[in-house]
């Protein structure tokens, strides 16, 4: 009886030591299994993001915006948790190149910093998101022909405007010039960016009952060949014969024009202009003689030689183009420089017409400014700049940060990438109105104009700002 106690001892003894065992390896795989789980659910929490950054210009202010961006998606996503694969568009590697190899490499999301890389990312891409800045006119850039945009893309693209604040703007030219008798707005017909800041201004004047109008001047050369370049470099190359340009207030399929044959000089340069300078419906010509009175009548002694005056023209504009075609680059060279005196003649007319000059942010014309604007200060006439570097020769301009702007624009990557919001419904974001009034002192002292605390000497400004300072970060 002992002996067989003693045997059931050691069978339930080797039964309770398998169960144990076997509870123990429960656990171990429980517990392995556990952390697993807590591991992937870490991963999901903190996912890696790929972005792909597409620069369209290498200078100050679109590095400013770069770093804003940067910025912004550090502090919302965490700079460990995304990866920045940044390409600048240059003759070698174009904007399509740029945005194809992001495609290959599998971005999440692409950001198109200027109206080139903008350009390319709309043109290859229909379904990665894109956020766009440095881009003062979306809605042609992006060939959106609603004229009553409610600023939503409805496709893969949002992001924040680089116009600057034009209403902002109407005030400075209310401040600087309070009678605000006459208004001349200094443009060239290819620079459709200018044309969009102009015709918000000039609606904004409009609803004030103030007088303006627009002077044509044509691009230097070498402002030419710059905005070809940028204009092209998107990456899908469009012959300048086939390049065609519309006035946004008349509606963007309306009246549009191809505006000369292929090549920088005759399609920049060219007398076809897109778009005829326009005139409030406020202005009054006054009963004076002017230059363009003097050149009219000078038209009109020509074209009375003539029994047919529209033959005559007709005839005359083609006998300068077909000595323009026989002519050599010497030649060439010496058309640009009589347009640049053509220049002359138009900005005369505009001081003796007007008691202040409108340029608009990134012009065609920034080159000639400084020649525009002593032709004004000579005549008593005030000058506005719509950027920072028209602000070195005009009496005020305006200053915002670029990297303001490219921290909201950073701020949409979060709502994307990680709430999931669809881009084509986030609105375009408006202008800053977070703006610093400036004066030119040594351009003030000329007109013996004090400016109030509400503006700063731009000089002084420029040595002591320091870029994104002014901007209230994320903090995780």
């Amino acid at each position: 009886m002992k002996r067989k106690t003693i045997k059931n001892f050691v069978i339930y003894t080797l039964i309770s030591v398998l169960a144990i065992g076997s509870f123990a390896g429960c656990s171990q795989e429980e517990t392995s299994s556990s952390s697993a789980e807590t591991t992937e659910e870490a991963e999901e929490e903190n996912p890696t993001y790929s972005i792909g950054l597409c620069l369209s210009i290498d200078n100050e202010y679109y590095n400013y915006i770069t770093t804003g961006f940067l910025d912004a998606v550090y502090d919302t996503i965490g700079e460990e948790n995304v990866e920045i694969n940044t390409q600048l568009i240059t003759e070698e590697n174009s904007g399509e190149q740029i945005i194809q190899g992001f495609l290959n490499d599998n971005v999440n999301l692409i950001f198109a910093n200027g109206k080139a890389a903008l350009s390319a990312a709309s043109i290859h891409t229909i379904d990665t998101p894109v956020v766009g800045a440095g881009v003062v006119d979306f809605k042609t850039t992006l060939h959106i022909l609603d004229d009553n945009w409610n600023r939503t893309t409805n496709r893969n693209i949002t992001g924040i405007s680089g116009s600057p604040s034009i209403s902002n703007q109407l005030s400075l030219l209310l401040e600087t010039n309070p009678s605000m008798d006459s208004i001349g707005i200094l443009y060239s017909p290819e620079d459709t960016d200018s044309i969009y800041q102009n015709e918000i201004l000039e609606n904004y004047l409009d609803d004030a009952g103030i007088p303006w109008k627009e002077y044509e001047l044509t691009s230097s050369a070498t402002a030419a060949a710059e905005y070809v370049a940028v204009t092209d470099a998107a990456g899908s190359v469009i012959e300048a014969s086939e390049k065609v340009f519309a006035s946004s207030k008349e509606g963007s399929s309306d009246n549009v024009e191809s505006i000369g044959d292929a090549g920088i000089i005759t399609d920049i340069l060219s007398a076809n202009s897109a778009r005829s300078p326009q005139v409030s419906t406020f202005w009054v010509e006054e009963e004076t003689e002017s230059t363009t009175d003097e050149a009219t009548e000078t038209s009109a002694e020509t074209s009375s030689e003539s029994t047919n005056e529209s033959t005559e023209v007709t005839d005359t504009t083609t006998e300068e183009v077909t000595e323009s075609d026989e002519s050599s680059s010497d030649d060439t060279s010496e058309e640009i420089e009589e347009s640049e005196t053509d220049n002359t003649s138009i900005i005369e007319t505009a001081v003796a017409e007007c008691d202040a000059l409108y340029i608009a942010a990134g012009s065609t014309l920034t080159d000639q400014i400084e020649a525009i604007t002593s032709m004004a200060n000579n005549a008593g006439v005030s000058t506005i700049g719509g950027d920072m570097t028209l602000g070195q020769y005009t009496l005020v301009t305006l200053y915002s940060d670029p990297y303001e702007m490219g921290y909201r624009a950073g701020k949409l990557v979060e709502r994307i990438l990680v709430n999931g919001e669809n881009p084509g419904e986030i609105k375009i974001g408006l202008p800053s109105s977070n703006v610093t009034k400036l004066y030119q002192d040594s351009v003030a002292a000329l007109f013996e104009m004090e400016f109030p605390k509400s503006f700063q000497e731009y000089d002084e400004f420029i040595s002591t700002y320091e870029v994104g300072s002014t901007v209230t970060r994320i903090q995780m």
